[in-house]
């Protein structure tokens, strides 16, 4: 261990806390398989069962009009490390093969919408008389019960749009953009395996799973929970104002001489304005009364937002980089994707790590400080198909009709 460096690693043990952990995934998209990537990544033995011909994540971008074998890094982060298992639940046999692979794993996770999921057996109630002990975490739009238990709905629906986000970080007066879609599913993947980790903990005491339910809906209402809370006390949340007219300065954005965008983050406006001040070389307007309490700057602060606009529009980023630093401002760039991979932080952090020889974004939580400099590539379709099925007990026999049943072969 070195003690003068304290993000030297503290431990030389792998950091694989979820190894023995057995977890059948029957899922496809996003927010379900992001949910089995994670658990892959701290060591799950994470057991991905697809249709014969794969899940569609796979060709979404040949799909969308792109040149077949084109990277699919969303893929690749969802699915580093599993194991691929093609099986044709519509066939009883197939059914019957998912039924004893359950009967042997600790975590069944998926995101078929509720109606699926009861038409193949596999309800909550069912599940629950047939393995008492496996954790069954499901991923759906809306949440099971309701109206619209069943309504289809990616991230941008029910995560962005449903949920009210969408509505409150949309500038006043501008139509809704089209929202980046994966974030919502991202989050609500983190929520999935959060559950599913606090199941095992409890089994681990009880002996006994639980039904874990994650949706993006209610994971979008959670992350939206301060502004939704504040409208059930009575408050009136409103989405934010034309940079311009914005009622806090200090926790803005601005454009530089080179066409380049910063945060300023200071929440304590007070506080915080006087070393912006100094950075921009008006220490006259220290004392200003306008600007002499949190009311003051907030009346006053379309004067103060072009008046640093006016400043910050003098000289280029590195210029106000070097400004800012000096003077303690607290603030932070806009950076685009391509200065993302380069982030001198992110690389100490360990924000990244190598898969086939490409970067990949690696999963958001480190242990001991340990760097992961590789981690295992997504498998193909069906790659560990002949594999799984002998490694949960299946005969010679039963392994040699499946794996034909998911080729579409005759046996």
């Amino acid at each position: 261990m070195d003690t003068q460096n304290p993000t030297a690693p503290l431990s030389d043990r792998p950091a694989q806390p979820l190894k023995g952990v057995r977890v059948i995934e029957f899922a496809h998209w996003m927010a379900g398989p992001l949910a089995g990537g994670l658990l892959a990544d701290w060591g799950a033995d994470v057991i991905k069962v697809e249709p014969p011909g794969g899940e569609p994540m796979r060709t979404i971008f040949a799909k969308m009009g792109a040149r077949a074998g084109t990277p699919n890094a969303a893929f690749t982060l969802a699915n580093r490390g599993k194991r691929s298992l093609v099986l044709d639940v519509k066939t009883g046999e197939g059914l019957a093969a998912l039924g004893q692979l359950l009967a042997n794993a600790d975590v069944l996770l998926t995101n078929l919408r509720p109606d699926a999921l009861q038409r193949l057996g596999l309800g909550a109630a069912e599940i629950r008389a047939r393995y008492p002990r496996l954790v069954y975490c499901t991923v759906s739009a809306y949440g099971w019960g309701g109206p619209d238990q069943d309504r289809p709905g990616y991230d941008i629906a029910a995560f962005y749009g449903r949920t009210g986000v969408a509505h409150e970080i949309t500038t006043a007066g501008t139509p809704p953009p089209a929202l980046l879609q994966g974030i919502g599913d991202a989050f609500t993947a983190m929520t999935a395996a959060t559950g599913i980790l606090a199941a095992l903990m409890e089994r681990h005491q009880t002996g006994e799973g639980r039904f874990v339910e994650a949706s993006l809906m209610r994971t979008g209402m959670w992350a939206l929970g301060g502004e939704l809370g504040q409208k059930a006390l009575g408050g009136n949340p409103k989405p934010p104002k034309p940079r311009e007219q914005s009622r806090t300065p200090m926790y803005n954005s601005y454009r530089t001489a080179d066409d380049r965008w910063f945060f300023l983050v200071g929440v304590e406006a007070r506080r915080h304005l006087p070393t912006v001040l100094r950075a921009i070389g008006r220490e006259d307007l220290v004392d200003d009364e306008r600007f002499k309490d949190g009311r003051g700057i907030g009346t006053h602060a379309a004067e103060l937002i072009a008046l640093f606009d006016q400043a910050f529009n003098s000289q280029p980023l590195a210029y106000w980089a070097e400004q800012l630093d000096k003077h303690e401002v607290w603030w932070a760039p806009i950076q685009v994707p391509e200065e993302v991979l380069e982030d001198e932080q992110a690389k100490a952090i360990g924000a990244w790590t190598e898969v086939e020889g490409h970067m990949s974004v690696d999963a958001p939580v480190r242990f001991d400080f340990q760097p992961r400099k590789e981690a295992p590539r997504a498998p193909q379709t069906g790659e560990h198909t002949e594999q799984v099925l002998t490694d949960f007990g299946f005969s010679a026999d039963e392994v040699r009709r499946l794996t034909a049943a998911a080729n579409g072969e005759q046996v």
